[in-house]
Formats: C-alpha cells, sequence, structure tokens
C-alpha cells in the first residue's frame, strides 16, 4: 500500500489489511473493553476537566503570590504557570476510575522545595485535597492526592525562563537548557506522549490497542513501574513500536503481535522508535547509552523514551520482574493464537489471575496507616533485588496490588519460589537488610512488619474474597515437579522449610 505511513528504525514486518475475522474480532474487543469500564462516562469526563481546571488555577495562584514578593514589580508581573496532563490521559487511553498523571510547569524563580513546602501546603487548606502524600527523594519526586474523588500524581519542572507563557510548546528542546535533570525527567512524560502520538501510522489503532494492553497488564500484575514492571508509558512504547511493525493491522491483531514481538524480543537489545538525534554536549550525560554510562550496562531489558534526552523506562525491571513479564507474554501469545482460531474469547486472555495460586511461599509486608504509602511503594522492589541475592531464591515476585489485612491494615505480598536443591531457608537477614534501607532512607516514622506465611496460612492474613479472586493458575515450575494448584488446594508445600521465626511480628520504628 504506497499510502502506508513507514516509520520506526526499520522495515515492517508485514503490510497486510485487516481480515474480515480482524474486524469481527475487534468489534467484540471494543464491546468487551467498553463492558469493563475501559471507557469513562460523560459525567466523568466532566469532573476530570474540571479538577484539572481548578488545580491549574491553583497553581497560578501559588506562583503569583511568589512573584510578587521576588521578583522586582511582581505585583504587575504574569508569571503563568500552569497544570499539564500527560500520561494516560494525555493519551486518551485512561479507563474509568484511572488517576491522572501531571506536571507543574514554573518559572525560574519558583523552585522544587517551594513545590513541597509552600504549594504542599496550600493543598493541605483546600478542602477538596484528601489522601496528600509525597516522596521528595525519588528518581522523579512527586506528590499524590485525591482531589474532588480524582486521584492525581502532581510532578514538578522549573523552566528557565522569567515566565511560562500559556501556550509554550515543551516538545522545544531548547526549553531543556539549563534545566536540572530532576525538571528534565519531569518534563519527559508530556514531551514522550507527544511524540508517541506522532511516530505511529493510525493514531485510533494505537489508543484501542493500548488501552486492551493496559487492561491485560493490570490484571495480570505487571503494570507498575515503582515496582519493577511496566509503567504506562513503558507499554505505550512497546504498542507503538509493534504498530509501526504492522502499520495496517486492526488492533484485535496488533494486541496478538505485541506479545509476539516481545515474548521473543533478544534483550537486553533496546526498543527504539526512532533513531537518535544529535546530542547536545550538556545534555548528552541523560541519554541512555551503555557505551558511555556504566549504569546503563546493568538495564536488562531497555525500552528507550522517543523524546529527546533518549532514557530507558524500565530502569526498575529486575531478574524476577523479567522472568514474569516473559513468561505472561508467552502465555497471552498462546491465549491470542486461539482467539484467532475461535477456540478462546477476550475473557480467557484479560481476566484477572489469582497471584495467591502461583506460589506457596509468602512474606506479608504491612504498614500503619500513618506511613506514606507513596514512599513505601517506591521502595519495596529493593526487597525484591536483596532477596534475588539469595542463591536458593529463583523467583521473587511482589503483587502490585494492595489489600488489607484483617486487621484493615495496608499489606503487600512478596510471592517466592525457590531453586529445587533450597531447604532450611533463614530470610532473616534479608528482611533485616530491608528495614536498614528503610530506616536509612526513611525522614518520618514509618511502622513495617514483614512477616513469613506459608499459603495455607494466608487466610489469617486477608480475607476469603481477596485469596480467591481471579483465576487460578498452575506454576509452571510446579508443573514441571508435577505438583499443580487448585481453587480447592491451597496447601503448604513441605520442603523447602523456612526458618521464618525471625519474620514473625518484626516491627521497625523509624
Amino acid at each position: 500500500m504506497s499510502s502506508t505511513k513507514m516509520l520506526g528504525v526499520s522495515q515492517p514486518i508485514s503490510l497486510a489489511a485487516p481480515t474480515q475475522n480482524d474486524i469481527s474480532l475487534n468489534n467484540s474487543l471494543n464491546e468487551y473493553l467498553k463492558n469493563h469500564k475501559c471507557f469513562e462516562a460523560k459525567e466523568e469526563t466532566c469532573q476530570r476537566v474540571n479538577t484539572l481546571s481548578k488545580l491549574n488555577l491553583l497553581v497560578k495562584k501559588w506562583i503569583k503570590s511568589l512573584t510578587d514578593v521576588r521578583i522586582p514589580n511582581g505585583r504587575q508581573v504574569d508569571a503563568g504557570g500552569k497544570l499539564m496532563a500527560f500520561g494516560s490521559y494525555c493519551l486518551g487511553v485512561h479507563s474509568s476510575g484511572a488517576d491522572i498523571d501531571t506536571v507543574v510547569i514554573a518559572p525560574r524563580h519558583v523552585t522544587r522545595m517551594d513545590f513541597f513546602t509552600s504549594f504542599k501546603q496550600l493543598l493541605m487548606m483546600d478542602p477538596n485535597v484528601k489522601e496528600l502524600q509525597s516522596v521528595e527523594n525519588a528518581f522523579v519526586p512527586i506528590m499524590t492526592m485525591t482531589y474532588s474523588g480524582i486521584e492525581l500524581d502532581v510532578l514538578f519542572a522549573r523552566i528557565d525562563q522569567p515566565t511560562i507563557p500559556e501556550n509554550i510548546n515543551l516538545s522545544d528542546d531548547s526549553l531543556l537548557v539549563n534545566l536540572d535533570d530532576v525538571s528534565i525527567r519531569s518534563l519527559n512524560g508530556i514531551r514522550v506522549a507527544e511524540q508517541l502520538l506522532k511516530l505511529v501510522p493510525n493514531q485510533n489503532t494505537f489508543c484501542q490497542s493500548l488501552r486492551a494492553i493496559k487492561l491485560w497488564a493490570k490484571n495480570h500484575g505487571v503494570y507498575s513501574n515503582a515496582m519493577g514492571f511496566f509503567g504506562g508509558i513503558t507499554w505505550a512504547i512497546l504498542v507503538a513500536r509493534t504498530c509501526q511493525l504492522y502499520p495496517n493491522a486492526a488492533p484485535s491483531k496488533i494486541i496478538q503481535k505485541v506479545f509476539f514481538v516481545f515474548s521473543t524480543w533478544k534483550w537486553p537489545s533496546p526498543v527504539v522508535l526512532k533513531q537518535f538525534g544529535c546530542v547536545d554536549s550538556k545534555l548528552g550525560s541523560l541519554v541512555w547509552n551503555p557505551r558511555k554510562n556504566v549504569a546503563d550496562r546493568y538495564h536488562l531489558m531497555p525500552i528507550l523514551t522517543p523524546a529527546f534526552p533518549e532514557q530507558n523506562s524500565t530502569h526498575n525491571v529486575s531478574k524476577s520482574t523479567l522472568h514474569i513479564i516473559q513468561e505472561e507474554m508467552k502465555s497471552a501469545l498462546e491465549i491470542c493464537d486461539r482467539i484467532q482460531e475461535g477456540s478462546a474469547t477476550w475473557n480467557d486472555l484479560f481476566e484477572e489471575i489469582n497471584f495467591f495460586s502461583r506460589y506457596k511461599h509468602f512474606i506479608a509486608l504491612t504498614i500503619n496507616e500513618d506511613t506514606n504509602h507513596a514512599f513505601f511503594e517506591s521502595k519495596i522492589r529493593q526487597l525484591v533485588q536483596i532477596m534475588e541475592r539469595n542463591t536458593q531464591v529463583k523467583i521473587a515476585h511482589i503483587n502490585p496490588r494492595k489489600l488489607k489485612n484483617i486487621r484493615n491494615e495496608s499489606t503487600w505480598f512478596l510471592g517466592l519460589e525457590f531453586t529445587e536443591n533450597a531447604k532450611n531457608l533463614d530470610l532473616t537477614s534479608e528482611i533485616e537488610g530491608f528495614k536498614r534501607n528503610m530506616r536509612h532512607q526513611a525522614k518520618g516514622i514509618v511502622q513495617l512488619d514483614a512477616t513469613y506465611v506459608k499459603r495455607s496460612d494466608l487466610i489469617k492474613f486477608i480475607s476469603v474474597g481477596d485469596l480467591k479472586r481471579g483465576r487460578f493458575v498452575k506454576n509452571k515450575t510446579a508443573v514441571n515437579r508435577k505438583r499443580s494448584t487448585s481453587s480447592r488446594d491451597l496447601t503448604e508445600s513441605k520442603k523447602p522449610r523456612v526458618d521464618s521465626t525471625l519474620l514473625k511480628s518484626n516491627t521497625v520504628n523509624q
């Protein structure tokens, strides 16, 4: 097809147009997504628009107050400033109840310290704001909140300009000059979203495919950048690359091809959407480059953002999460093949998976409600990395879904799979190492309870509903050992034995 857009760093794999079967499957896919709240109602859309408008006015008011006292004749200066959305909301693929990723764009006389002090105080006085939390020392510092019932993540970027015009073009690379690294990373979400829509041959196909992939990833527990899986931007890049390779395919086919391409990808070869441009010497160190940057050489699944400076969106991926993502993609490809043949349905692909059916051993991580949840979630993957250094631990799998235990406390579960020759494990040193890290990094008081739990004892920690939620699956390693899992058989294994005496009721006050 001569009219087909050729995008990307290689020739397309196929230019085939959708078949009648593809169109039929696409129609049923659309119906499935609508029935599972992947599209929000008009009333919710209006509520989001109103929420963003109110917060935008609050940002302008805040910046104006700082301008009045910091700039000569500040009362006569319109310094501007604005709140901008990015991520799923910007791409138009957010689902009902999803949070909104935003960034505050401020002029040079407003600092990040101002953002986490005076602006935070302004938010605390707003009756519309609930559950306000901040993580100031994260790779990308962030505030999280609920505003009029809408969940928001708010970043901050300081532009080296005296004023911020309403029509500021953030895709202009020259704006990055003299910016600190954190501001550049905070702006990356907006810049990446703009590039994504330019780099796909058909935006509608891209958006519908991404909406479906996001649903699958969340229901299969592989959607969380903070916990070492893939975040929204990463899944968007993978879908965009697949759209480039199959530019005329329908979303029903693109979904299958995402799993085909990336379940067989030769990691750590990077995934890129376009050729890198010329590197500015001042910002070159921020561009992903394993030849020059030693830390980049250890990235396991590099998936690079298409906006300058091109960075790896998956630097949090660990050995365990790489394995889990690969296995989930392989399984999804098998189901997609059967959907194409007519022997499976979209529900078989998207149905939520029961996390607790995968493993026989768990660590329950419980924090009190006064603890900063956003901070804790950003640190959980450190426990995974610590566990992976134990030679008898084969897989350390954190469930991204936060649950409530029987005391109504927030609890996360780490599933563990051990090597075949593992026995008499004592995980105390790993847990204590994690607690030491928390003590070192936490500024406030954190109460953390880390407890080893056998699968048969999970009922003592969480509700029956949470324990049986989702489809039960068979652990492939367990099957190879002629062991299987069913919804009626949540029994613990006899080997390996884990010495849990020093893990139970271990509370650390920091």
